[in-house]
């Protein structure tokens, strides 16, 4: 154990500190940026709207926001997505915020609201914190927090992150039966299934619960059975990895539909907030250029900002009419979103978020480092990009995917995103070991 500190310490992961002054430097710089255009003491928006409901968050594998409102010769991609997006709230202008842990980094981030630093997985080198956010609070609430995912709890040190996290307990790879549909084992029907079980028994004992379920049926190289297709390639796409990853997406969309009718069958629906989003992009630009995008779909597509947003739909029962929120976010926000419509105050529980309630802010900006250089961001116009510094750094549009030449206006944003991350990461490296 000591040998396992001094490593830690030496790989700088044990911050040196007062946690309460880096959480008061938070605080002050928050307060100093203009977030919100509501007076100060104003009730948020929806604010505890669906207080005591269960959570399902649906964590979609390599899930883009491209293919959401597209069609393939006829057959809609993602029509069950498409048809949650119009009864809720769907936010298409949500960007991933992964360092090098990937899928778990996107768990850690929306379960925490706190950056990755970039360097490791955060379930490798934080796995032994005691780490706030969803579950925890949750609990303090009377839920019960569980996660499924049909591979080995080992894969990505989720046997320490889940834990760390405050989850009840997990649901991994014996818990599914195994239809073998990929390498990791079980199909997203099996996963539902299985969730809908346990998920039942919580019901049963009148337990609210916030339940997280990872998906793995459209894992790169996006190779499913010919069972589970659903749509028809044309010639064009028949053997590409852009033909593959539509396919995957699409059997993906399924899957969730038939969570749904399960969650409906077993008198769940009703009462639960659904929450998805994409961990992260599938697409990489040397495997797929834009332009076959932009051709299969006839939909502008960019190598960067189109690979790295990723879908984020929020379905509320009760709600008919859907709200599309054009607000720039990332998975950082999740957490604020979720915890506003539960009617959770994270100011009165003292919880320190990096990220912000997209339902109830005026303008937004979101950091990225590790697939972007540290200093990027995306704000509610621009993707920016530095060089060695400001000046020298690009930006580009997010309306229209054109490049920016005066990104002068958007110096602050840069310096507000180096100062947070900076102080996500100290804050991070503070929190206590279990």
């Amino acid at each position: 154990m000591v040998a396992a500190i001094k490593a830690q310490e030496d790989n700088g992961l044990i911050g040196t500190g007062d946690i309460k002054e880096t959480i008061a430097k938070v605080a002050q710089l928050e307060a100093g940026y203009p977030y919100s255009d509501k007076p100060a003491g104003t009730m948020p928006e929806y604010f505890g709207s669906q207080k005591g409901k269960n959570v399902i968050v649906i964590q979609l594998e390599a899930f883009q926001n491209f293919p959401l409102h597209q069609s393939l010769d006829g057959q809609e991609l993602t029509p069950v997505l498409n048809s949650l997006a119009g009864e809720g709230f769907y936010f298409p202008y949500v960007y991933q915020q992964i360092g090098p842990g990937n899928t778990s980094d996107a768990e850690f981030m929306s379960n925490t609201s706190i950056y990755p630093i970039g360097t490791l997985a955060m379930s490798t080198g934080f796995g032994d914190r005691e780490l706030p956010g969803l579950p925890r609070l949750l609990r303090d609430k009377g839920y019960e927090a569980y996660t499924f995912h049909v591979n080995k709890v080992g894969f990505w040190n989720r046997n320490e992150l889940y834990p760390a996290l405050g989850f009840n307990g997990y649901y991994d790879k014996g818990s599914f039966k195994n239809d073998h549909f990929n390498a990791f084992g079980a199909s997203d029907e099996q996963l539902y299934i299985t969730a809908v079980e346990k998920l039942v028994e919580l019901k049963q004992k009148g337990t609210p619960f916030y339940a997280q379920l990872v998906t793995a049926s459209s894992h790169h190289p996006f190779k499913i059975p010919d069972d589970y297709k659903r749509i028809t390639l044309p010639d064009n796409l028949q053997d590409t990895m852009l033909g593959d990853y539509l396919t995957a997406i699409n059997y993906t969309d399924y899957a969730v539909g038939t969570l749904i009718d399960g969650l409906k069958q077993q008198g769940l629906w009703d009462n639960t907030v659904l929450v998805l989003y994409g961990d992260h992009f599938g697409l990489q630009p040397q495997d797929v250029p834009p332009e076959q995008v932009e051709e299969a779909l006839g939909t502008p597509y960019d190598s960067r900002i189109s690979r790295f947003n990723i879908p984020l739909i929020v379905h509320v029962p009760g709600m008919t009419q859907g709200q599309t929120v054009e607000r720039t976010g990332g998975q950082l926000d999740i957490l604020p979103t979720v915890a506003n419509l539960l009617g959770v105050s994270l100011k009165d529980e003292g919880f320190t978020a990096f990220g912000h309630d997209l339902l109830n802010i005026g303008r937004n900006v979101v950091g990225m480092r590790y697939y972007l250089p540290t200093g990027s961001f995306f704000n509610d116009e621009i993707m920016f990009v530095p060089g060695k510094g400001f000046a020298d750094g690009t930006a580009v549009s997010l309306d229209t995917l054109q490049p920016v030449a005066d990104f002068s206006p958007y110096e602050d944003d840069y310096n507000y995103i180096l100062q947070l991350m900076g102080l996500s990461d100290e804050y991070v490296k503070l929190l206590p070991q279990r």
